[in-house]
């Protein structure tokens, strides 16, 4: 996947070559393909546990927004940039509705 936004319509699901832990208050992961260590802290490691099965976007988004105080716009901007870079480290497959492809 490019630097392009990942659309909201999108549908995301960890990679498969992963291992994840909790870690005292952090979630590390290890990508086992180049063998680097990545950490999500609190709402991080809840977008995290929502990655394990395919979802949209938009559904993450509204999970989060029911779950924590935070306004709908900010929280899928937060969400989109989190996302670009788990996708840009491989740790996240991204697949686009409508065109089967997975980055």
């Amino acid at each position: 996947m490019t630097a392009r936004t990942i659309p909201d319509s999108a549908t995301v699901v960890a990679a498969g070559d992963l291992l994840a832990s909790e870690f005292g208050a952090e979630l590390v992961i290890l990508n086992l393909r180049d063998g680097v260590y990545y950490g999500l802290e609190d709402v991080g490691g809840r977008l995290w546990s929502l990655l394990q099965r395919p979802v949209t976007v938009s559904a993450i988004r509204d999970t989060l927004v029911a779950e924590y105080d935070v306004e709908p716009a900010r929280c899928g901007r937060d969400v989109r940039a989190l996302l670009q870079d788990l996708a840009a480290r491989g740790l996240i497959e991204v697949r686009e509705s409508g065109d089967g492809a997975v980055a």
